[in-house]
């Protein structure tokens, strides 16, 4: 037992039982602690803590040895820890390690005295030597089931167990007790106890696996120095394909009853050509020997850079045929996550404020790889219209922050993984590519990986070696973007004399609260009507800066019909429309002769809505006006986006002003079905109007050609209707509670008894406008929600309250309120996560704002990333509401 007085600190013996393992932490004692800081008893390591711990621990090795089994829901396992200490502090050590159980600790071959607080082991320093160490850690403890650490999966289909690790930013330590910090990098050597009929993947390639009766002892040789987070262990009963890249083995790996589904060229190819890019690009060939893939399921997102062992979410498997966007897709974060093996894995952060630098890194690489090393096309105009965005969003909001921050904790860390550390970082190199020039920018990347291999920095230590790569000094454009928020608008101006331009200036505003005008470089369009085609006549590269910029090399020039003052999609930055452009625009969108360019113009319009100043419902006439004509694929995705989100306000009006806007969705849905009638037998036009079609059907008449396809009766040549495809016709159906429902959904539930099909089957039923139903799945939610993992509540939180059922979350405002407080005192940050981010009450009412406004005042002591979801929320229900009164006028 533990026994405290003012002043001393008494420690158990390893010998005690682990039910005694509970101390209270003391400020001094017989160690005389010198001048540094005691860990805080919290369920986050602080970057201050971690920063001091780094100074006592050098020279780190893990020999960590498990035994994992079929049946039970607990492994055991037993870490042989060396290092050298720097005892010039006089402080205890601490070994994280969350919620385990200890079996025993012996340090430097005897049992040690030491205490643990539910988070990590505490060990005073009179028990460790100066200079070299060896710890040993045996323990045992529970798998995860949420996703996260070390999870434990049971295929539904076939009983099967699935093991897999899932570390960012601070779940290594609920793997194993260790140091887990990026910081201190350290070399590992495994060996895994696991059934015999099971696969065993790590960081490293097994050396040696012995029978021992019904399991199997696997040994993987010593890894090279990496931080914990990218470690990684996984093991099931898993089909494997092989491949090989030159003399790099690669593997790929998924769950049996998946395998059918897997379509291996859609893996392999993609792998291949991004190795030949970035073993060149690079010029570093890839240092880690072989390249596992791991398609895990219940992954939270969508894959992780573990070391030559990179796992992904099922998602990416389709149970039918894939578009050419999904595709692209899957080869853009193949691509993502093997850029990190050299930027993240072989050079990597000090502490989670590098976060931004790993991730827009291998956002932008993995853009370059595919543009110019795949089949693929159209790469930037993806990047444009998706990651882009998302960074032009979060830029937008309220939770904005600079793309470098401070980051007190890591439970800080899990805030950030936003549109700022991924779109906007990434968008921002790849305008300080072109700022710099492009073989200054890969010359500078090269000597800042061979110079950092295998080593932690900072960006001062990225930025030196960009800026030496192009002789420029970066400090000014360092601190302009990486270290202030906020998003920056440009308009052009100008006038005409006699058909020529005679002045034009580019225009520069920043957000009061975020006043930064920055420098940069980007091109200005200037487009002619003429014969029926809005043509591109003349583009002006211009570094602009400040308020304003006079644009000399446009003096002269035709008098264009419309101006873009951010062609090509150099910049980062929001365009405002000048009134003859958004003129032209409006009367010729479909005469433009470049397809990126239209993509630009249509978010343009859109931002209107989004700020008020166009109608939702003008737009909506807009797009069906327009998009018969477009023949682009990806302009049309673009329309059909933009359309999803003007319909999304329309559906937050309240039920009486819905009604006078119901047929803005029938005559959506119309024109969906004429397009997807028209559309040529298997192309990826047909998939995009399928799914819109489905996805916006409402009246009697599209809901019974649901109904028809579901049965059958109506089809479309080379359009084959797989199971996925048949679940979103029933949630659908359940939605709008149209024909037969429930039978359907009762038969799809029995004919589909995958993990996949029984997360449908929550979506599903989860949709009905029902009272009943939303209150037994609620109940699930608030009182028992350990009844089910992760992924089946986020299915269930996802199909609870559709924005037209907004009103059905009234009467939950107040428990959903309370859940969310009680979520946040426990240590189930995931659930914490997603209940906030979907659960809030979203209704676009005054009282749902004045509600929301309260709260936010009211949760200022709530954990970052439910504070984050918090604030978005208000801010969503206050734009929402601009956005509707707009329409009431």
């Amino acid at each position: 037992m533990a026994i405290f007085k003012p002043g001393r600190c008494r420690w158990l013996a390893a010998s005690a039982l682990s039910s005694a393992l509970a101390l209270s932490s003391c400020s001094s004692g017989p160690d005389g602690l010198g001048a540094g800081k005691l860990r805080d008893n919290s369920e986050f390591l602080s970057g201050e803590y971690a920063k001091q711990r780094s100074a006592q621990i050098s020279n780190l090795n893990y020999r960590l040895s498990l035994k994992i089994d079929q049946t039970s829901e607990s492994f055991s396992g037993s870490n042989k820890i060396t290092f050298d200490l720097d005892k010039s502090d006089n402080l205890p050590l601490t070994i994280d390690f969350e919620e385990g159980e200890i079996t025993s600790v012996t340090i430097n071959g005897q049992a040690a005295t030491f205490k643990f607080d539910k988070w990590f082991i505490t060990i005073p320093q009179h028990q460790l030597v100066n200079g070299q160490n060896t710890l040993v850690i045996d323990y045992s403890r529970k798998y995860s089931t949420d996703g996260s650490g070390f999870h434990r999966f049971v295929d539904p289909k076939n009983k099967e167990v699935y093991l897999y690790t899932d570390f960012e930013p601070y779940d290594a330590n609920r793997l194993f007790p260790h140091f887990d910090q990026p910081d201190l990098k350290a070399r590992y050597t495994l060996d895994v106890i696991a059934p015999r009929h099971w696969q065993v993947i790590s960081t490293t390639r097994e050396s040696e696996i012995k029978t021992e009766g019904e399991f199997n002892h696997w040994y993987f040789p010593i890894s090279a120095k990496i931080s914990s987070y990218v470690f990684a262990l996984h093991a099931g009963n898993y089909a494997v394909w092989e491949d090989k890249f030159e003399d790099i083995p690669l593997r790929l790996f998924a769950r049996q009853s998946l395998a059918e589904n897997v379509k291996t060229d859609d893996w392999f190819t993609p792998t291949k050509q991004s190795f030949k890019f970035f073993n060149d690009y690079f010029d570093i060939r890839y240092p880690f020997g072989k390249y596992d893939q791991i398609i895990a399921p219940d992954f939270n997102s969508g894959a992780m850079e573990n070391v030559a062992a990179v796992t992904f979410t099922e998602s990416y498997v389709s149970r039918g045929e894939k578009s050419t966007r999904a595709r692209m897709n899957l080869a853009n974060t193949i691509a993502h996550e093997m850029a990190h093996m050299w930027f993240g894995d072989l050079v990597t952060m000090r502490w989670w404020n590098g976060l931004w630098l790993n991730e827009s890194f291998a956002t932008y690489m993995a853009n370059l790889a595919i543009d110019q090393a795949s089949d693929f096309t159209n790469t930037w105009d993806y990047f444009y219209t998706g990651m882009k965005q998302w960074a032009y969003r979060s830029d937008d909001s309220v939770n904005t922050h600079a793309i470098e921050l401070e980051v007190p904790t890591t439970g800080d860390a899990m805030t950030n993984f936003d549109g700022i550390t991924y779109g906007k970082g990434a968008a921002v190199l790849k305008q300080v590519h072109h700022y710099l020039g492009e073989d200054e920018f890969r010359i500078g990347v090269s000597n800042y990986l061979k110079k950092f291999a295998y080593k932690n920095t900072e960006l001062d230590d990225f930025m030196t070696e960009l800026g030496k790569a192009a002789g420029k000094d970066l400090s000014q454009w360092t601190q302009d973007w990486l270290y202030q928020p906020g998003l920056n608008t440009i308009e052009a101006s100008y006038q005409c004399e006699n058909g020529k331009v005679s002045s034009f200036t580019l225009k520069q505003t920043a957000p009061k609260s975020y006043p930064t005008l920055r420098e940069q470089r980007v091109q200005v369009g200037l487009y002619n009507y003429r014969q029926n085609s809005m043509a591109l006549t003349d583009k002006i590269a211009i570094t602009y800066k400040g308020k304003s910029t006079s644009v000399d090399d446009a003096i002269g020039k035709t008098c264009p019909d419309l101006v873009y003052p951010n062609e090509g999609d150099w910049g980062y930055v929001k365009v405002n429309l000048d009134p003859m452009s958004l003129t032209a625009v409006k009367q010729h969108i479909n005469a433009l002769d470049n397809a990126t360019m239209r993509i630009m113009l249509w978010q343009s319009l859109f931002d209107s809505v989004r700020d008020a100043r166009l109608s939702a419902a003008d737009f909506v006439d807009f797009a069906l006006k327009n998009i018969r004509g477009e023949q682009d694929h990806n302009v049309s995705r673009k329309i059909a986006s933009s359309l999803t989100s003007a319909l999304h306000y329309l559906d937050m009006l309240t039920y009486q002003q819905r009604r006078d806007y119901s047929d803005k969705h029938n005559q959506v849905a119309q024109v969906y079905y004429q397009l997807l009638s028209g559309a040529k037998a298997g192309s990826d036009a047909q998939k995009l109007w399928y799914g819109r079609f489905v996805s916006v059907a409402r009246s009697d008449k599209h809901l019974a050609m649901l109904a028809d396809i579901l049965d059958h009766k109506l089809s479309f040549d080379g359009l084959t209707i797989d199971q996925d495809k048949r679940w979103a016709l029933v949630a659908q159906l359940n939605r709008y509670q149209f024909a037969n429902y429930r039978q359907r959904l009762a038969a799809q539930t029995e004919q589909d008894n995958s993990d996949t099909g029984i997360n449908y089957s929550f979506y599903a039923r989860a949709q009905r406008p029902q009272a009943e139903e939303k209150a037994k799945l609620f109940d699930i939610l608030r009182h028992n929600p350990e009844q089910l993992k992760l992924a089946r509540l986020r299915y269930i939180m996802a199909g609870l309250f559709p924005a037209e059922q907004q009103a059905f979350k009234n009467p939950y405002r107040e428990a959903i309120i309370s859940k969310m407080r009680a979520l946040n005192e426990q240590a189930n940050y995931g659930l914490l996560n997603a209940f906030t981010r979907i659960m809030l009450p979203k209704q676009c009412t005054a009282d749902n704002e004045n509600f929301l406004s309260e709260l936010v005042k009211a949760s200022t002591d709530m954990k970052p990333v439910a504070l984050k979801s918090i604030r978005a929320t208000h801010q969503q229900v206050n734009r929402c509401n601009k956005i509707l009164t707009l329409m009431e006028q």
